[in-house]
């Protein structure tokens, strides 16, 4: 992937679909987990889009400093356009790069389950946290999605098939003993359910299906029909009133 594939139009687009109602209401949630403050110092580890660095930048105004790591140059690239006023640097969440107790708090949304040394990486964020300093976690077990088919069996090899993305897709199950063994305290655990009864352009369900659909088309485990036949099955649903899609988010978090 170039570094100029995030040009200004697909900055464009990840604007929109930071507007939407679910990504809105997940950044909510992460906001009120994290209670970010006027002055605190935060890191997002896979800062992505840098739109949630944004929305901090504005919270911790500035006497803070808010930076994002991200491990991809050319979503870095993409970060800068979106949100220039923003730190971006690249780097592993694995090997941090950074002093020991440098932030107030880390909060990191889909991005530990994609790693290979997730205890590493806690260890890591561990380290640079300050004294006191809070983690918080967004992510995802793909157990929980119910996602309505008129063929459950096409739509169980897609999901096998999606979830093998993930080194773990099933990661919030064990995160609050991981946290505990690294020595973080007051663990706490809250969940919310991404909802989509329509499959509209900008819903996370169509998003999710995108991505799938990206998934069949590299796998020689699924045939051209059966790509466009799953695909068209999700626009049949929706236009019959029948399209469902629920997914649950959990966001865990410690403190130092």
């Amino acid at each position: 992937m170039s570094s100029g594939f995030y040009n200004a139009e697909m900055a464009t687009k990840q604007e929109q679909m930071a507007r939407t109602r679910d990504m809105v209401r997940q950044r909510a949630e992460i906001m009120s987990v994290l209670s970010p403050a006027p002055g605190e110092a935060i890191l997002e580890l896979g800062s992505g889009n840098g739109i949630l660095v944004r929305e901090l930048i504005d919270t911790v105004g500035p006497d803070g400093r808010v930076v994002g790591l991200d491990a991809s140059d050319a979503i870095l690239d993409m970060a800068r356009h979106i949100c220039p006023e923003g730190e971006f640097l690249r780097g592993d969440a694995q090997n941090l790069p950074f002093k020991d107790e440098t932030f107030d708090a880390v909060v990191t949304a889909q991005v530990l389950c994609f790693l290979e040394d997730v205890d590493r990486a806690i260890s890591e964020t561990y380290r640079v946290l300050k004294p006191d300093g809070r983690l918080v976690v967004l992510d995802t077990d793909w157990d929980t999605l119910i996602w309505q088919s008129d063929d459950p069996e096409l739509m169980a090899r897609v999901m096998n098939e999606y979830q093998a993305v993930y080194t773990n897709a099933h990661l919030p199950r064990s995160l609050p003993s991981r946290l505990v063994k690294v020595g973080f305290s007051k663990i706490d655990v809250e969940s919310f359910v991404v909802m989509n009864t329509s499959f509209g352009e900008n819903t996370y369900a169509r998003q999710t299906a995108e991505f799938a659909k990206s998934i069949m088309e590299s796998s020689v485990d699924f045939t051209p029909e059966e790509q466009s036949a799953w695909l068209v099955s999700q626009e049949e649903l929706a236009r019959s009133g029948e399209f469902f899609f629920s997914l649950n988010r959990y966001l865990i978090s410690g403190y130092k």
